[in-house]
């Protein structure tokens, strides 16, 4: 049973027409498939969009429609949410210290990747800093705008 981890890179090709959208969705439709998500990524995401609304990439009503189709995803169980623990919280400390390049949300991610690690899930992400951290700390990876 394949799994995949999505941050909000990823997730937001799952929503619009950009590049790497047909990667993700190729990996949405896998039989058996979970998708992971991070809780914090939802808001995240919803951010993204608002402002792509908000600087004229996506009409208002667009941005709406693919915040309803997430949530209807979500409520069909599409993705399985995530929440960090505070075992999660006290990991980040010895991963700051060896990826001091990565910003406090990527190492997050790569703290709750980590745990889930056992899986062997696959983190997807067009996030090149978090994915080079990912690969380096044994991780699968899949970049959806590396076609």
């Amino acid at each position: 049973m394949p799994y995949y981890y999505f941050d909000s890179s990823a997730l937001v090709k799952r929503y619009s027409m950009e590049r790497g959208t047909r990667i993700v969705n190729k990996l949405m439709v896998k039989r058996g498939k979970v998708a992971i998500v991070p809780t914090w990524t939802v808001t995240d995401f919803y951010a993204t969009l608002s402002n792509r609304a908000q600087q004229g990439e996506i009409t208002r009503d667009d941005c709406y429609s693919v915040l309803h189709k997430f949530e209807i995803e979500s409520n069909q169980g599409l993705y399985q949410f995530l929440v960090p623990t505070l075992r999660t919280y006290l990991s980040t400390k010895d991963l700051v210290l060896e990826y001091p390049f990565l910003r406090a949300s990527q190492v997050m991610h790569l703290a709750l990747a980590l745990e889930l690690k056992p899986l062997r899930l696959t983190v997807v992400s067009a996030d090149t800093q978090l994915l080079a951290a990912s690969k380096t700390a044994g991780l699968h990876i899949i970049n959806p705008e590396e076609d």
